[in-house]
């Protein structure tokens, strides 16, 4: 039996990794399909929707559902198809540069809506954004931890 988040939490690193190992193997966790890639994906999401609700989507521009189905429809994604504790789409994003369960989401809603619009998915350039922000963000994070270090020691005469 694959355990949750909590259980995985309170195991050495080496049953962490054959825990994970074994998760991204699996065409089903918990008796729901991960899907392999992008496209499959797609396809799934346009499976388990209903024809109206993913219509209703189209009116409504990309930034706003993204944000909008972030915390249901991402929030879903990420417990059912293992995007934080590990799964084969989510071994294969990190595979694309993706580490973060919340840009694997977002892509994800964001390739969708692009697929139920009949438009290019970009997926490349998607991740590529992704990729750039945590950067730059990471790097915002360590030039204020420096700056804030380098104030908080006494000056030496």
């Amino acid at each position: 039996m694959i355990m949750g988040v909590y259980a995985v939490a309170q195991n050495t690193p080496e049953e962490y990794e054959k825990m994970y190992q074994a998760r991204i193997q699996l065409e089903r966790i918990n008796d729901v399909y991960i899907p392999l890639n992008i496209e499959e994906a797609m396809l799934e999401l346009d499976r388990l929707t209903d024809d109206k609700v993913a219509k209703s989507l189209l009116e409504l521009p990309e930034d706003s559902i993204a944000s909008k189905l972030h915390f249901n429809l991402g929030r879903w994604m990420q417990i059912n198809w293992g995007l934080e504790e590990g799964s084969r789409l989510a071994y294969y994003l990190k595979s694309r540069g993706l580490s973060f369960p919340d840009d694997m989401e977002d892509l994800l809603i964001r390739c969708w809506y692009r697929h139920l619009n009949k438009q290019a998915l970009d997926d490349q350039k998607l991740i590529d954004t992704y990729i750039i922000q945590r950067k730059s963000d990471y790097a915002k994070k360590l030039s204020k931890f420096i700056i804030d270090t380098i104030a908080k020691k006494p000056v030496r005469n």
